[in-house]
């Protein structure tokens, strides 16, 4: 009996010593803030008929929308766990948003990406669009 108890605390000891140092416990690596206080999120949501489809065509506007607006922000795309398509921006600012809102409206290729997706998943009409002021 001695004999497991000493091999199981050896056990444990040993165990509790590799999480450590494995670094799980130190406070510069705890996960950043999704977004700083003042910024925009915005969560768009769309069920997709052809969700396949439509995640390929939401990378590509993703992929345009980094090279080609003049007002930067950041977008992930992502799958709903009811399969809708979801796309999570972050805009710097209210100010910055709406221009960038401005410059996807204004945007021919924009335009044209956007009325793709509509065509693979169905009516905008089921997009839904939330936005949030972060704190």
């Amino acid at each position: 009996m001695t004999v497991i108890k000493t091999t199981a605390l050896a056990l444990i000891a040993l165990l509790m010593s590799a999480t450590a140092a494995a670094g799980h416990h130190e406070k510069g690596e705890s996960p950043k803030l999704a977004a700083k206080p003042g910024q925009i999120v915005i969560v768009y949501y769309w069920p997709c008929a052809d969700v396949d489809s439509g995640m390929a065509l939401l990378k590509e506007m993703i992929a345009y929308e980094r090279d080609a607006s003049p007002y930067p922000y950041s977008a992930s795309p992502a799958i709903h766990a009811d399969g809708a398509l979801v796309s999570v921006d972050v805009h710097s600012s209210a100010e910055s948003m709406e221009k960038a809102v401005a410059w996807q409206e204004a945007d021919a290729t924009w335009q044209a990406q956007f009325a793709e997706m509509a065509a693979a998943c169905g009516s905008a009409d089921d997009l839904s669009v939330n936005v949030l002021t972060m704190q």
